[in-house]
Parts: structure tokens; sequence; C-alpha cells
């Protein structure tokens, strides 16, 4: 089970949602804005699909030799260590747009796996916590997360969001509809897996999400809305998004606190999200898969839902 007491020590931000507002300019405000002269237009040679595979290898941060991961079952949200109205509106909107875009979530009573923390000093308590329970975050087991190097700057980061992914290797019985890890997890015996077939034993194998870590620093939010950052929570709660990419020539949530502006989810974010989630639940994601979906995705439809 997760230490969160050391988490709970911090200070409870009380009165920290009224800080997200924001008062769009009024009509006489917006007339007298001065004018802007219009920069040169840089038109990209490349292909939908090398873009799409540029914005997959720029967003996506697997486990090393791993495929990307997705929730298997529900992910279900426990927002802690804000204030109550603002907790229970960041917890109630992460399940209502998770179900808009047809993503797997639980009820709000369900027991968390995406556990969203307040803080004013996230790299304080990113280092205890790590310091505290360090198997939380890297597993005994192999395929569970990311390099030592990634969770030190997951300690060390300046960013106003942060986050940690869990996933699990898993075998899939196309026979039975077993699922079980394909890995041996601390204290349980050896998985028996059934081998029928060299390709058929590859296919079934997929990565899935076990817990998602993430710390919000509310004094480094700056003007960012409640709304905008439940948009952003979404989408680092569901893929696993690598912090250092590089976004900037896109149009998604992902630049919100550093990149062209943004308002919430966009084309590229909701069709990223679909072609993660419409892919066949019983075979390992990988990046260059990711790539061609995202361009299919994209080329369907101008706002790509999941189904």
């Amino acid at each position: 089970m997760l230490r969160l007491s050391v988490l709970i020590a911090t200070l409870i931000l009380v009165g920290a949602g009224p800080a997200w507002a924001q008062t769009p300019p009024s009509g006489e405000a917006g007339r007298d804005l001065p004018a802007s002269t219009l920069e040169d237009v840089v038109v990209s040679g490349q292909t939908l699909e090398e873009r799409a595979a540029t914005f997959v290898d720029e967003v996506a941060q697997p486990v090393q030799r791993r495929g990307l991961a997705r929730w298997a079952g529900s992910a279900c949200f426990g927002v802690v260590n804000f204030d109550g109205a603002a907790a229970r509106y960041i917890a109630d909107e992460l399940v209502a747009r998770a179900d808009e875009l047809g993503l797997p979530v639980g009820e709000l009573d369900c027991n968390p796996n995406v556990f969203i923390i307040g803080t004013i000093d996230a790299p304080g308590v990113a280092r205890e916590w790590v310091a505290r329970s360090p198997d939380l975050f890297r597993p005994g087991f192999s395929g569970a997360a990311a390099r030592p190097s990634v969770l030190e700057s997951f300690v060390s980061s300046d960013a106003a969001v942060r986050w940690w992914h869990v996933s699990v290797p898993t075998s899939f019985d196309v026979f039975t509809g077993r699922a079980q890890p394909a890995v041996r997890l601390p204290d349980r015996p050896p998985p028996q897996i059934q081998i029928y077939s060299k390709s058929q034993q590859v296919s079934r194998v997929r990565d899935d999400l076990l817990r998602v870590m993430v710390l919000v620093d509310v004094e480094r939010l700056g003007s960012v809305t409640i709304d905008q950052l439940c948009d952003y929570l979404l989408m680092v709660g569901y893929a696993q998004v690598d912090p250092e990419g590089d976004t900037a020539g896109y149009e998604t949530i992902l630049n919100l606190f550093d990149g062209p502006p943004v308002t919430g989810l966009t084309h590229w974010d909701r069709s990223y999200l679909a072609a993660l989630y419409q892919a066949d639940p019983d075979r390992r994601v990988s990046g260059g898969d990711q790539g061609g979906r995202l361009a299919d995705v994209l080329r369907r439809a101008d706002e790509p839902v999941v189904e």
C-alpha cells in the first residue's frame, strides 16, 4: 500500500482553487490590444505519418526495452492534499473527461491507482517519498519503471507537475482469456506461461499500468486554470509521457507550462490517447505501431474520440 503520510504532512492548500481562475478580456479591452506582426510562416515537408512518428518519439516514455503501457482495467483517481472543494472538482472532472473519451475509468469510490498530490514543495516531497518508499517507484521486478537517472530527474525537477509510472509486463492467454504477470513479482511464485508458438507468445505479452504518482506544485501553476490542469493530469495519468519531450512544434496540452499557448486537450492529444487505447488490448504496443495508428486516427476525423 502506498505510504502517503509524508505527503499529508505538507500544508493543506486552502484557497488554491481561485488562484487558477482566469477572466478573459472584455470586448472593450480586446479592441484596445495592439496590432501584431505576422511572423514568417514555416511549412513542414513532413508527411502526416512522419509527423505522427516524431510526435510519438517525443511524447512516449516506455520502460526501456518494453512497449507502451496502458490501463488494462480502470484508472482510479485519488486526489490528496488539496482544499476539499478543489480535490472533489479535480476528481470529478477527471472521471467525467475520461468517460467522455471512452477511457477506462473507475467510480469515485474505487481504490486509487492514480495518486495526484498537491504540495508547495514538490522537490522536497518527492525526495522524501522516494527515500522512504523506494520500492513504490522501482519495484523489484523487471519491466516496471524507468531508469534510475529518470527517477533522479523526477526528484530534482522544478516542473509544476511531475509524474512517475509503474507498469508490469503481462501475459495474456488468448485461449482461456487469463492474464497474469509475465515476470516474477516479489513474494510470489514464478508465473506459469503456456507457450503455443513463438509468434503467439510475442503477440500475447503486453504492458499494463500498475500505478501512477503525480505531484502538483501549486505555487508553480501561475495562471493555469483548474480545467487546464485537469486536462494535463488526464494526459499523464493515461499515458507514459516523457517530461523532457520537445513538443513545441505540435498543438498539445503538454505545452501548457512551456511552449505555444494551449487551452486544453487538443486534436493531437485526443488522437494520441485514442490510438493508444484502440490498439489490440492483448498485444504489446510499440512506438512505431503507435505512430502509425496516430496518423490513422488523425486522418479519420477532426475530433476523434476513443471508441
